[in-house]
């Protein structure tokens, strides 16, 4: 059954409405006292997110780093090789050339006795 109002007196108007303005003033301090909150909470997460940024961009340049020093020394450990390689070359080529030489003249010398 539907509740009938009863009509109210000025006075009482007036209070209810002073009643529901205080209510609501209430009501936005605690959403003002949460929105702060939740402000400080943001600032401080976004204060952690930009540290540990940092600390990533770090990392990364720290791997850059190792994996362009590495890259240099397999480089540089490749051309040694290369050098060496080629100087035992020009040294097996050097005795063969001159052990010949040395075994030719022995052979002559001992065919012409």
């Amino acid at each position: 059954m539907p509740t009938q109002e009863v009509p109210k007196t000025m006075e009482e108007k007036v209070e209810n409405h002073e009643e529901r303005i205080k209510a609501l003033e209430d009501y936005q301090q605690k959403q003002e006292k949460l929105n702060n909150e939740i402000k400080s909470q943001l600032f401080a997460t976004e204060n952690t997110v930009l540290k540990e940024s940092g600390k990533q961009q770090d990392l990364v340049q720290k791997l850059l780093d190792h994996v362009l020093e590495e890259d240099k020394e397999d480089r540089k450990s490749s051309r040694d090789r290369k050098t060496y390689t080629q100087q035992q070359i020009w040294k097996a080529l050097g005795i063969i050339c001159g052990s010949g030489g040395i075994l030719f003249l022995l052979i002559k010398s001992y065919f012409n006795l």
